[in-house]
């Protein structure tokens, strides 16, 4: 069976901000078009008949902002995904770029990993496309620093070392690493891991205990940095913070 690439517009003015998005993502299979104007990426959709499985745009561009290019997606029924990469962080511009019709939202600086991530998981709702079918030999694995996800094989290994999880932690880790930077609520995890839609304070216990299993695992083998990835929104619930450097 052949496997038909997937097509990525990126469109951004910063010449280093493309060329690093761009080697992270031809690195697990996709197929870049680059565009540094807010012009070039309505001439680039138009010339492709919009055939683009999504695209990553920034806010401020020098000739139109990236709201306006998503209201001309939308206007036109080209029905393509969009990532939106802003510096612009408060709430209300947030929900201005949903409200335009992206279907994530990214506030700089952030992390090349993470955004490939939110790409899949983009395309996986959108698109109903399996996460890991990417014809590349990076695509079945994600790598968080010393830590390394095998999904085919539900594998977990911390510097080379195999950590043993129950199905469940497994579940646990792999929905907070393929959500990085997301705050989730306790009662969000359980309907989205053990999918109970029934809440009673000992399920928050299960929460609380399986968060400290995995954490004393990703730093059993000598690696302390493991257990610092998970993090505790007190009084809330959980986030999984990637280590990657940043963009500033």
């Amino acid at each position: 069976m052949t496997i038909r690439h997937k097509r990525i517009l990126l469109v951004d003015d910063e010449t280093r901000v493309r060329m690093l998005l761009k080697k992270y993502l031809e690195n697990e299979g996709f197929i870049v078009e680059e565009a540094d104007s807010g012009g070039q990426a309505i001439r680039n959709c138009y010339m492709n008949d919009g055939e683009y499985d999504l695209m990553v745009l920034d806010w401020l561009l020098p000739d139109m902002s990236g709201i306006e290019i998503c209201k001309y997606v939308k206007h036109n029924h080209l029905g393509i995904p969009i990532m939106m990469l802003s510096g612009r962080s408060e709430e209300k511009d947030r929900i201005e770029g949903f409200k335009a019709g992206v279907d994530d939202y990214v506030v700089k600086p952030f992390s090349p990993r993470e955004v490939v991530l939110r790409i899949r998981s983009i395309m996986a709702r959108t698109q109903g496309t399996y996460i890991f079918d990417f014809n590349s030999s990076s695509s079945s694995e994600i790598l968080i620093a010393e830590i390394v996800i095998q999904p085919l094989a539900r594998r977990v290994l911390v510097q080379r070392n195999e950590v043993h999880l129950t199905p469940k932690e497994y579940d646990l880790l792999y929905f907070l690493i393929t959500h990085q930077e997301k705050a989730f609520s306790r009662e969000e995890l359980l309907r989205e891991v053990w999918k109970s839609s029934h809440h009673k304070i000992y399920d928050h216990r299960t929460v609380d205990t399986h968060i400290k299993r995995l954490r004393e695992k990703l730093s059993f083998f000598d690696y302390p940095k493991g257990s610092e990835f998970i993090q505790t929104l007190w009084g809330y619930g959980y986030m999984f913070r990637s280590p990657d450097q940043v963009l500033s």
